[in-house]
This record gives C-alpha cells, structure tokens and sequence, in this order.
C-alpha cells in the first residue's frame, strides 16, 4: 500500500458522520482510527474486484439493522444536498486560504482536546493502559506541543487511540442497534446518537465552544469538512451511495469492538502503514 502521511486518522469521522455542523461526506478515509490529529493528503486505493463481490453479502446483513430505510434515506439526502450548498464551499474556501502548516496546527489542537474523552472511555472500558496512553499524549502535546498545535506525542510512538461513549456502551452490551441517520450529523445508530449526547457533555471542545462562543465549533467543524475534500471520489462511482456508506459505517463500528481488520476488503484498510518496532501493542490493549 502507498505511504502517506502517517499522523492523518483515517475513521468514520472524515467518512461518514458530521462534527458540530460540518457533514463529513467522503468514504475512502473512515479507515484506521476515529479521532482527531493532524490531516496530510489521502491517497485514495483502487477498490479491489473482490470488494465488489463482498459489497452485497455485506448489505444484506446490515439491512436488518435498518428497519427505517425510508427515513434514514431521506434523511441522508437531505444532508448531502446541505453538504453541496453550505459545508463543502467552506470548507473548500478554507483549504484555499489556509497555508497547510496553520491547517495542521489546527487539526492537532482539536485532536488533543478528544484525548481526555478517549482517556475517560479507556477506563470505563476497563483498559487502562490505553487510557494511559491518552494521558500521556494529551499531557506532551499540551506542553510540549505548545497547547497541541504540535504534535510530539506521534513522534514519540505514543499509540493514538479512539473511543467514544457509543463505543463504551457497546462494550457495556448494548451492541446490536437500529441504524438511524442524523439530521446534519449523519450516519450513526440509537446507541452511538445517544452516546454523542454523552460526548458532549464531557468534550473540552464542546466546553470551549460553550464558554468562548461558537467560533470554536464553526473552526471545529470546517477543520473537520475539509480534512474529508479528498475522499469524495471514492462515492463517485458507487452504485447506490446510500448503501456503501451505511455498510461502511456499520462495518467500522464492529470493527472498533473487535480485532476483526482480517474480515474487512483491502478498500477498508488503512491505505498506510505505521511501524513501532519497540512497542508492545498487544500489552496496551489488555
């Protein structure tokens, strides 16, 4: 697989779902990890023949989790036409005048601030040392990393962890749920809409955004539209688009609970590959 920028998070957040208002259209970046750091440029990977052939066992599974088509279709057009008139032109705009090192700096601030929230979700996932791992990144990027505008816990090989509360709840047993799209926030499911409202309480950027007015969120989420630009071709050429992103975003999701990474096609793994020759992965998880 090409190399690219090893920093960039890759997860259903630049795919599939919107952040504070910005639709996060675009498929082929929901790989590898859901949170926040540093944006490089995607390299989108042709999507294999046997993807093609794998697309409709998928969808078939995932429909029972979708009893409400009708609506979440709907909805979901309703937020792409959204998307094409108001957050993709920002977002465009933004990229144009933004220098890429102020772009980064920006990505990385907001990507330090989600660590105590993956941190809080470690523990009460019962991993400790993955909520460790959090701290120690959000505690060198906020010194260090001048306030997270750096990111030097990635140089360090600090593991770069996710974790929401949806996720937290599907450890909890709450794992089969209905699939049900967001007005604006799009793609998500009852137990991941109410586990945002849950995020939001504890979210530094929320608690930002509540103190010092709405331009946090605003730069929040067309930081977050625009790290999704050049992803968008990859829906181009699906035939039913409203299906590759549900099963995409389904499929994700599972994969967050369990190492299933051997059971996705090749055009769902990370296009990228990161080595930590020294670093026991395995001992992290536990």
């Amino acid at each position: 697989m090409p190399a690219v920028d090893q920093r960039r998070p890759c997860g259903p957040r630049h795919i599939v779902s919107t952040q504070l208002g910005a639709w996060l259209a675009g498929l082929i970046c929901l790989l590898g990890s859901a949170g926040l750091s540093a944006r490089g440029q995607d390299m989108l990977p042709d999507r294999p023949a046997a993807a093609e052939q794998e697309a409709p066992a998928l969808s078939t599974e995932f429909d029972q989790l979708d009893p409400w088509q009708r609506y979440n279709r709907n909805m979901y057009r309703f937020n792409r036409g959204l998307d094409k008139m108001i957050f993709r032109p920002v977002a465009r705009g933004y990229q144009r005048v933004t220098p890429s090192l102020l772009r980064r700096g920006v990505s990385n601030f907001f990507g330090n601030l989600q660590q105590p929230v993956v941190m809080l979700n470690k523990l009460l996932q019962g991993k400790p040392k993955l909520a460790a791992a959090a701290l120690g990144r959000f505690t060198m990027n906020a010194t260090l990393g001048i306030g997270g505008i750096f990111d030097p816990a990635t140089e360090a090989r600090i593991p770069n962890e996710r974790a929401d509360f949806g996720q937290t709840f599907a450890r909890w047993g709450w794992q089969r749920s209905r699939y049900f799209v967001l007005p604006v926030f799009g793609p998500s499911t009852l137990r991941d809409g109410a586990g945002k409202l849950v995020n939001r309480q504890v979210s530094p950027v929320d608690w930002l955004a509540r103190r010092h007015g709405a331009e946090v969120s605003v730069l929040y989420g067309i930081d977050a539209r625009a790290g999704a630009l050049s992803a968008e071709a990859f829906l181009e050429d699906a035939e039913d688009e409203y299906l590759l992103v549900r099963d995409s975003y389904l499929q994700y999701r599972r994969c967050q609970l369990i190492d299933c990474s051997d059971q996705l096609p090749d055009y769902l793994l990370p296009d990228y590959e990161i080595e930590i020759p020294d670093l026991n992965m395995e001992s992290f998880r536990q």
